[in-house]
């Protein structure tokens, strides 16, 4: 593996880290532990005192779970990106994304990252490209705002190409005000790791395989569980979902339910998830906790969605 391939592994798996770490409860992982430890011993800090939880002394006494996590690993991803070569954290860290996506470990003769992630030339899978084209009436927001908003240029290519998506989804469900479309930017961000996920990762994992056969997701055929995956900016996984998004879109994502993981419908998707559960009403008051409860269940991440929030309001003013 060379120098520029494993420093991006490290960026997506890091990036994977403290995604899978905000989804967490707030109460201390194995994980966490990993992290502050590791932090502390590239950093040639003390270690941990003993009974501490994670974090204590690194970032102050304050701080929400979220928070920590999301400094913790960022300061993470600095330190190991100043290793020259493949090192023991790396085996760690792929461990730990294993651990966190219930998947299987890895083969003791594969390198770290290789079985978890995909590079191609740009960082952009080919089929993220090669969508559907849309007509888009205005402009609500330009692929320049979008990568300013995702904070990285490293999938600029692939911002660019589900643009025409985002306004046209603007357009067709009314998110039209710069707080609605903050809101709706700041949730598919989180929900995608800034538009890097536009599918479920497949292991497949003991709740991947528990989908076969569930009737509440219209599961009934053969093969429904992992044909009708998580798709999307924010993912529609189900057949009873599929069925639904084809008969509001006009477009048979059942024959094709790969067409979801493609722009525009990638973004259409999420934008028709926001109209099903009128989340234009709590963005328009400026509520993220309550956006956030309808579209997670709960509050995991907040804090990565108001760092993306205030990040889209500075961005379209």
């Amino acid at each position: 593996m060379d120098d520029k391939d494993l420093k991006r592994y490290r960026n997506k798996a890091l990036d994977r880290l403290e995604q899978l770490l905000i989804q967490l409860p707030e109460e201390v992982n194995d994980a966490d532990l990993f992290v502050d430890t590791y932090l502390r011993k590239l950093s040639q800090l003390p270690d941990r005192p003993e009974g501490a939880p994670p974090y204590k002394g690194l970032y102050g006494e304050k701080g929400s779970w979220d928070e920590y996590r999301d400094l913790a690993t960022d300061r993470l991803l600095e330190l190991v990106n100043g290793l020259s070569k493949l090192e023991e954290i790396d085996e760690e860290i792929d461990k730990q994304i294993r651990l966190l996506s219930n998947l299987p470990e890895k083969p003791a003769d594969r390198e770290p990252y290789t079985g978890l992630f995909v590079l191609r030339q740009n960082d952009v899978d080919e089929m993220d490209l090669k969508g559907d084209q849309v007509a888009v009436g205005k402009e609500y927001v330009s692929a320049e705002q979008l990568i300013s908003i995702a904070g990285s240029g490293q999938l600029s290519d692939r911002i660019k190409a589900l643009t025409p998506g985002v306004n046209a989804t603007f357009e067709k469900y009314q998110i039209n005000t710069k707080l609605r479309m903050a809101h709706f930017l700041a949730q598919v961000m989180h929900e995608s790791g800034g538009f890097q996920w536009l599918r479920e990762i497949w292991g497949p994992t003991a709740t991947q395989k528990g989908y076969e056969g569930r009737r509440d997701l219209g599961n009934t055929q053969a093969g429904d569980g992992k044909r009708f995956m998580g798709r999307g900016l924010i993912q529609l996984t189900g057949r009873a979902n599929y069925q639904q998004f084809s008969k509001d879109l006009g477009v048979d994502f059942i024959a094709t339910p790969e067409l979801v993981e493609k722009p525009p419908y990638a973004v259409l998707v999420a934008g028709w998830f926001w109209n099903t559960r009128s989340l234009n009403q709590y963005a328009d008051q400026d509520d993220l906790r309550s956006v956030t409860r309808r579209i997670n269940g709960g509050y995991n991440g907040i804090a990565d969605r108001e760092k993306y929030l205030k990040r889209a309001k500075v961005v379209l003013k």
